[in-house]
């Protein structure tokens, strides 16, 4: 079992078992997508600014979350439907304990455990007696779910079985072992903002007026704040959508897809492992669209990608605290690929770091600067270098020229590589060779030098 504590005063000075990372919830999430046990231990400032996590977290090993309430957490546990255990003594505690790890994987959803301080103190203790079977990590991607651990909009909910758990522990509450709260709908697109910007509860107590239309956000900030005013944010939201969609989608091609290129050609030689595991920030993806089954296999299961949009086996807004949560895992290689923008307080080992002009590096690391299209050779170095346990900085420069690509067929064998990357300019001809398509292309010559057989080449757009 995984113990992860917050860094926070309270809960330092309450509970001393486990380790403490920067974003514990993250952590968890990676020790649950490897099918491991976990408990995360938060005050209560750390359960709302963690609450978008928590609520959108796919779980596969239990998750348990024990938070050492000092106000009172259970309406907001009712409004992203997660059970939450009220123990009120040292026995109810090992019981609620015992409750949260047996269903948490069961209903695939976190289980909280409501604590006040004097329990805190005895949580230790209790957890030492409690028998978990995930100790081992394994992953398999496509966990019940295509895509389990990739795609937030995928995620189905469990809500029958949340109800199925929750009627079999009000039960208890009858011989006196366990209270749990209900729940209530979550709104899942509320939900999923906070992901991305967790509920600044700091903040609320000073602030009067709040652009947000959403009942759902409403009543989470009326909790921290009852007297702040409310005025609604879809517009405002809907704007910020599109513009984060803009500098996303901002050509043919990504300017990481010489990372996942490399990362591809690796998987497809074998030289990652049975089953590696590739985490991602969510901004540096493109979506997949290859068809695959779900599966229930619970050993290491292995996906062979038939693009670079495919190499990606999970996204994160903190791909480095996930990779901590993964741990010794011992069935293939383990690499993140994150932005200077990302949390980086659980930086580790195994970490491709992209440089963002936003978000300046520190002074004290090694920046590598590479053009995405004619220094190919150069990134996948740095791949490797990262793969081998490091942590490698590097800017990415989108190369644009007035040069276009060009496929000579007589040296095209159909290898498929230049597909594999996904280029909105490569088209197929009716033959299955691949077409420029001149009006998309910007010639930035990835194509060129992802091709080993020399059938591409920029030329003039006239000779094209």
């Amino acid at each position: 079992m995984r113990i992860i504590r917050q860094r926070s005063p309270v809960v330092s000075k309450l509970v001393n078992c486990g380790s403490t990372a920067h974003d514990p919830v993250a952590v968890a999430q990676g020790a649950s997508m490897t099918a491991q046990d976990s408990l995360t231990i938060l005050d209560t400032y750390g359960f709302v600014n963690w609450l978008g996590e928590l609520a959108l977290s796919s779980v596969r090993g239990s998750m348990v979350v024990a938070v050492v309430d000092l106000w009172d957490i259970r309406p907001i546990c009712r409004a992203i439907s997660v059970p939450c255990l009220e123990p009120w003594d040292e026995d109810s505690l090992g019981e609620a304990l015992r409750e949260a790890f047996s269903y948490s994987s069961v209903i695939e959803k976190p289980y909280v455990v409501r604590l006040n301080p004097v329990l805190a103190r005895q949580l230790c203790n209790a957890v030492s007696g409690i028998r978990t079977l995930g100790e081992r990590p394994v992953f398999n991607r496509n966990w019940e779910l295509r895509d389990r651990w990739r795609l937030p909009e995928q995620w189905v909910s469990s809500d029958e079985w949340v109800r199925l758990a929750l009627s079999r522990a009000r039960e208890h509450v009858k011989g006196g072992d366990v209270l749990v709260e209900g729940y209530l709908q979550a709104d899942n697109s509320a939900a999923r903002s906070l992901y991305v910007n967790p509920l600044p509860v700091d903040e609320l107590a000073k602030v009067r007026v709040v652009e947000e239309g959403r009942p759902f956000m409403v009543n989470l900030i009326r909790a921290v704040n009852p007297n702040v005013e409310f005025r609604d944010s879809r517009v405002r939201y809907e704007e910020v959508v599109r513009e984060a969609w803009r500098l996303i989608d901002n050509g043919p091609i990504d300017p990481a897809a010489p990372v996942r290129f490399c990362l591809l050609k690796l998987i497809r030689d074998g030289k990652l492992g049975n089953v590696p595991i590739i985490v991602s920030s969510p901004y540096l993806i493109r979506p997949s669209g290859t068809a695959m089954r779900p599966d229930y296999n619970p050993d290491p299961t292995y996906f062979m990608p038939r693009n670079i949009n495919d190499v990606v086996d999970a996204t994160h807004v903190n791909p480095l605290g996930v990779l901590m949560g993964i741990g010794d895992y011992q069935y293939g290689s383990r690499l993140t690929i994150t932005t200077s923008c990302d949390p980086l307080d659980d930086a580790g080992p195994n970490a491709v770091i992209v440089a963002m002009e936003e978000c300046p590096p520190p002074m004290v690391v090694n920046v590598t600067e590479v053009s995405t299209g004619s220094e190919l050779s150069r990134v996948c170095q740095l791949v490797n270098e990262a793969l081998s346990g490091g942590r490698v900085w590097v800017k990415l420069s989108e190369s644009r020229s007035e040069l276009r690509a060009n496929v000579d067929k007589g040296l095209c064998d159909l290898c498929g590589d230049c597909i594999a990357l996904e280029c909105r300019a490569i088209k197929i001809d009716e033959q299955g060779y691949p077409r420029i398509d001149p009006s998309e292309c910007i010639g930035c010559g990835l194509c060129v030098n992802a091709c080993s057989r020399g059938a591409i080449s920029l030329v003039k757009p006239s000779h094209a």
